[in-house]
């Protein structure tokens, strides 16, 4: 087993039982090259992204994750690329592109940092996934936490469908086709989570129509 599968077990096995979680729809995401972007909430979000796919996947991460000898040694083990917090490393961009080029997997967090407020469902999106898409003609898949982990809380991890940006390749794009493009992956992020929310309801909604309707069946007999 590679460094980066023995890791990605290891540190799978220690977040289910502090942060336990289901993760629902990984079968969506194929083979080769593709952009994965999910919200955040922890740093052990992580966990859930390498886990969609058996292929190894290279984290953008912000730089300042190497200043600490041991992360920075965990960041080299799993191919993790660093990026500065303004988003203008070309550096780092060229190592997403040549990963993607390659076959390969890139995950992100596109909201740049974790979200600790209470009420917004996402951050705003800096720049980034829609580039790296765009340029390399990858689709993008939405990994979402329905809700914030907790501890010892099992929470579910979503997989959405597949983000096609492709009217966007071969073209000479513009700022504004870029913004454009971050907000169809917003858009798919956020409804990622309000389609599962809104199958379950309605589910249960069907659960209790067929439980009433069963009861007023014996109530006739």
């Amino acid at each position: 087993m590679s460094g980066y599968g023995f890791l990605k077990k290891v540190l799978n096995a220690f977040v289910q039982i502090v942060l336990p979680y289901k993760l629902i729809g990984k079968e969506k995401v194929g083979q080769g090259a593709c952009v994965i972007v999910g919200n955040h909430y922890r740093i052990w979000d992580i966990v859930h992204m390498a886990c969609v796919t058996k292929d190894r996947v290279h984290f953008i991460a912000k730089q300042e994750l190497w200043k600490s000898r041991f992360i920075a040694y965990l960041c080299k083990v799993v191919g993790a690329i660093p990026v500065s917090r303004d988003g203008t490393d070309a550096k780092a961009v060229m190592s997403a592109l040549r990963c993607l080029k390659n076959g390969e997997k890139i995950a992100m967090f596109p909201e740049g940092t974790r979200n600790k407020t209470k009420d917004v469902e996402l951050l705003p999106l800096k720049s980034g996934a829609a580039l790296f898409a765009v340029r390399a003609k990858a689709p993008v898949y939405p990994v979402m936490c329905l809700h914030k982990t907790r501890l010892f809380r099992r929470t579910k991890i979503i997989v959405g469908d597949v983000v096609d940006l492709s009217a966007y390749y071969d073209r000479r794009m513009t700022a504004e086709d870029y913004a454009e493009a971050e907000e169809i992956i917003r858009e798919a992020m956020l409804a990622t989570r309000r389609n599962y929310i809104a199958a379950q309801e309605e589910a249960k909604a069907a659960k209790k129509a067929r439980k009433e309707e069963k009861r007023k069946g014996k109530k006739g007999k």
